[in-house]
C-alpha cells in the first residue's frame, strides 16, 4: 500500500465519508491499472533477456515475457555464448562467482551486453565486487520486479543512444588506439586484449590527458570503495598496460609515473 493509500483510508475513517470511500476505491484502481500497463509494456520488449535464477523466484514477476529464464549455471553460460542476449540477469542463487566471470568476460567481446547481479538485501560488498567486474547495475533481489524492469530498459537505451553516437577513438600512443563505444584497444590495426580492469584504468586516465591521478583514487575509483587488496594492485595494472601499449615498457612514454603520487597518461603530441 501506497503512502498516499494510507493517508485516503485514514481520513476516510475519520470522517465516515462515503466520497472519501470512492476515493480510496478510484485511487486504488488507478495505481493497479498503472502497474499493469507498465508491466505489458517492458513484457513485450523484454525478448533478448537471459536470466539466471531460481524457478521459484523470477525476478521480474508476472512480466517475464519474453525472458529466457535457467537456473543452472553451466546452461546460463552455454545459452549466453549461443543466443547473445542483449541483457543478462544473474541472481544469487543460483549463480555463482563462476557464472559472473564467465558473464563479465562475455561483456569483455561484446560491448553491447548489459549485466544486472541480483543478491540478497545486506551482501552489500558482494554488489560492489560485482560492479568492479564490470557489472552494469547490482541491486538486491527483493527489488520489485517493476522498477528492476525498468532500470533494465534505461540500460538498454542508454546502450543504444552510445552506440548510435559517433565517437572517434581516441590515439592513447604510438599506433595506440582506445575505442570507448566498442570497448576495444587496438594497436596497429589489431585489438590488444586487456582485463576489464585494466581496460577500466586505461579510459580513466584518457578521460583527463596529462592529469595526475593519485594511487587512491585510482583504487576508489576502479575498484570501489571497499576493495582492501591496497595501492599495489594499481601498480601491477599499470604495468600490464605498458606491457601492452608502450613500445619500450621499461622507458615508457604514455604511462608515466609521478613519483610519490600515483600515474598520469601522456598521449601522442600531449
Amino acid at each position: 500500500m501506497s503512502s498516499g493509500q494510507f493517508v485516503l483510508r485514514q481520513v476516510g475513517r475519520k470522517d465516515g465519508s462515503h466520497h472519501a470511500a470512492a476515493a480510496i476505491r478510484e485511487t486504488e484502481i488507478e495505481t493497479s491499472m498503472q502497474a499493469a500497463t507498465t508491466t505489458s509494456k517492458y513484457s513485450e520488449t523484454a525478448r533478448g533477456w537471459l536470466v539466471l535464477a531460481s524457478v521459484n523466484q523470477p525476478p521480474f514477476g508476472g512480466s517475464s515475457i519474453g525472458v529466457e529464464t535457467v537456473t543452472v549455471g553451466s546452461l546460463f553460460v552455454r545459452r549466453l555464448r549461443e543466443t547473445k542476449p542483449r541483457l543478462a540477469v544473474l541472481s544469487l542463487p543460483p549463480a555463482e562467482p563462476p557464472d559472473l566471470l564467465a558473464a563479465a568476460a562475455e561483456r569483455s567481446m561484446r560491448p553491447g551486453l548489459r549485466l544486472m547481479f541480483l543478491n540478497e538485501l545486506a551482501d552489500v560488498a558482494g554488489r560492489l565486487e560485482a560492479l568492479a567486474m564490470g557489472f552494469d547495475e547490482a541491486l538486491p533481489a527483493s527489488t520489485d520486479p517493476v522498477e528492476l524492469a525498468g532500470r533494465a530498459h534505461l540500460l538498454l537505451e542508454g546502450s543504444a543512444r552510445l552506440e548510435n553516437e559517433a565517437v572517434e577513438p581516441l590515439l592513447i600512443g604510438n599506433e595506440v588506439r582506445l575505442d570507448l563505444v566498442g570497448r576495444r584497444v587496438e594497436r596497429r590495426g589489431r585489438d590488444i586484449h586487456l582485463r576489464p580492469k585494466e581496460f577500466a584504468l586505461l579510459s580513466l586516465l584518457a578521460s583527463e590527458p596529462g592529469r595526475v591521478f593519485s594511487r587512491d583514487e585510482l583504487v576508489d575509483r576502479i575498484w570501489g570503495h571497499a576493495y582492501e587488496g591496497g595501492r599495489r594492485t594499481v601498480d601491477v595494472h599499470i604495468r600490464w598496460l605498458r606491457a601492452k601499449i608502450e613500445r619500450d615498457p621499461a622507458r615508457p612514454v604514455h604511462l608515466i609515473t609521478v613519483r610519490g603520487i600515483g600515474y598520469r597518461l601522456d598521449p601522442p603530441g600531449h
